[in-house]
């Protein structure tokens, strides 16, 4: 039995449903109507490299060991977002395409993010995003080259070793050009491939939705800004053109997989407003006195009064400006903290989830002040909770790999990103100049499965991205390894079909061997893709 698999790279149907019901994008509208349907949750953070990860895995982070683009090596290096790029061989587990060659069956595996370098697969495969642009092993096998003339990867912007500046990016309409581009050529040489070579399993990801999301979110939901009445006119022609394209190649793939097919159609995570404020946590630990600067706290203070008498009933306000020109002496927060007598310090995660590592041996008795100061907090100006979620490690991850994550997950406002550096104040706006997205992260992602078996309609319980791979073994008709932490989506299925096909549990898989560190010149090309992206400083 064939499974079509199709990821939209932060596709979510706060979105793409309104499109459907006004036939913007009718085939998908077609295929949600004869499927089940429904929110899918991602990972925590809702990121690209955990999710997609614990999509090909069926495991938490914890057992596959991917929680960043980025993997360092020490606290310091953490807070510098320093380390070594991921990549294929950095998820510590099976891989979804393994177990299906395990089963001999034919895999392809198209644009997968975190792909390269490729693993073995029994079928044909074109890595993603991460890969380096001179890479020559990008496909599998090697004569594949020949039939992607024009093939697209990502997009590539911004400059060599250098932070994503507004200046960077092309025009608005330029970007969308681009967008068009790359995603008309994938939808062309998956179907293509589709028609040409054997697969059992067909698995491709448009990256552009995510892309559009993020950079264009004030169009596509713009009942949420104040300046809705000033859209660009060819910008919203243009977005309408990109969905229907998008929709068409959906059309065509579906139509050319066969009514024998399963179709899978997921995203890693959904999106919304990008934030608006920074939250600068260490600032908190720093006033809470779990984080320590080098120097005399005291000896600062009493420079301050002697220059400038009149701050003194502002002494509160001045420890942020005291610790910024520590870290002005010592090049970053990471080189002004006194290491040894800190108890607590915060990396962020991904946008509004943020991780506060604790010095080895912390007591339970920390973490629970922590969580009592947490619930104080209030975003500016309102009784709104700034800490939507406080999370121990451990009740979020599972597995060999949970002991390298912080302890303490936060997770914050989404209209609140949290940053490593230290403010003026606990909270800061972004400078408009440093907005480059209108658009980011939730953990509301889509999901949608149509073909033998399935019972259309709504999902009211939404399934976890890692319930996604087991799932697709069991369309397969492949056992389900116990590994794997996901669990079967039942209700998707027709009762009768699913007493009919029970499932059952397979092997594990051997996991793979250690990784090999990529090159210099790779690691320094993928670092430079993550930049261009906006995912790295």
């Amino acid at each position: 039995m064939k499974t079509l698999i199709i990821g939209l790279d932060g596709g979510t149907w706060d979105v793409l449903g309104p499109l459907c019901d006004w036939r913007v994008m009718p085939h998908l509208a077609a295929l949600r109507a004869r499927g089940a349907w429904g929110t899918l949750l991602s990972t925590q953070p809702p990121f690209t490299a955990p999710a997609w990860a614990s999509f090909v895995t069926g495991m938490n982070p914890g057992k596959h060991g991917v929680l960043h683009f980025i993997q360092a090596d020490s606290p310091a290096a953490m807070l510098r977002g320093q380390g070594q790029p991921v990549h294929s061989q950095h998820i510590r587990a099976p891989l979804l395409w393994e177990y299906f060659h395990a089963h001999e069956r034919t895999t392809a595996v198209l644009n997968m993010p975190m792909s390269y370098p490729l693993r073995p697969v029994r079928g044909f495969a074109i890595s993603g995003m991460l890969t380096p642009p001179d890479a020559r092993d990008w496909v599998y096998p090697p004569d594949l080259t020949r039939d992607l003339q024009g093939y697209i990867i990502d997009l590539d912007y911004g400059r060599p070793g250098r932070p994503l500046r507004r200046e960077d990016l092309p025009s608005p309409l330029e970007m969308l050009e681009d967008v068009l581009l790359m995603t008309e050529r994938r939808g062309v040489h998956a179907l293509r491939l589709m028609q040409t070579r054997p697969w059992d399993a067909f698995m491709v990801v448009f990256t552009g939705t995510d892309r559009l999301f993020h950079h264009f979110w004030y169009y596509l939901d713009p009942a949420r800004d104040a300046n809705a009445s000033k859209l660009h006119g060819r910008i919203a022609d243009q977005l309408h053109a990109y969905f229907e394209l998008l929709d068409q190649i959906l059309g065509a793939m579906v139509k050319n997989a066969g009514p024998e097919t399963h179709i899978v159609l997921l995203s890693d995570h959904g999106f919304g407003p990008a934030a608006r404020h920074w939250v600068h946590v260490n600032n908190w630990l720093l006033e809470l006195g779990l984080l320590h600067l080098r120097g005399s706290k005291a000896g600062w203070m009493q420079r301050i009064k002697r220059t400038a008498p009149w701050i003194t009933d502002m002494a509160k306000r001045i420890l942020p400006a005291e610790a910024r020109q520590a870290v002005r002496q010592h090049g970053s927060l990471a080189d002004a903290m006194d290491w040894s007598s800190s108890l607590a310090w915060a990396v962020p995660l991904y946008n509004n989830v943020a991780g506060i590592y604790l010095q080895d041996g912390a007591s339970a008795q920390l973490v629970d002040f922590l969580r009592d100061q947490a619930q104080t907090l209030r975003a500016p100006g309102s009784s709104r909770p700034l800490v939507q979620n406080f999370q121990t490690r451990e009740q979020v991850y599972r597995g060999p790999y949970t002991q390298r994550f912080p302890h303490v997950i936060l997770t914050l406002d989404p209209d609140y990103a949290a940053v490593p550096t230290l403010g003026s104040t606990l909270i800061t706006p972004i400078p408009p100049g440093m907005r480059l997205r209108s658009g980011d992260h939730r953990p509301e992602g889509l999901f949608l499965v149509a073909g033998p078996g399935v019972r259309a309609g709504h999902l009211l319980d939404a399934p976890h991205i890692t319930d996604v791979a087991p799932t697709l073994l069991h369309l397969a008709g492949l056992p389900i390894p116990s590994s794997m932490d996901g669990k079967l989506v039942e209700a998707i299925f027709d009762p009768h079909w699913l007493l009919a096909h029970p499932p059952r549990q397979g092997r594990d898989l051997p996991p793979p061997p250690p990784p090999e560190a990529l090159s210099a010149e790779e690691q320094e090309a993928i670092a430079d893709r993550l930049r261009g992206l906006g995912y790295l400083e």
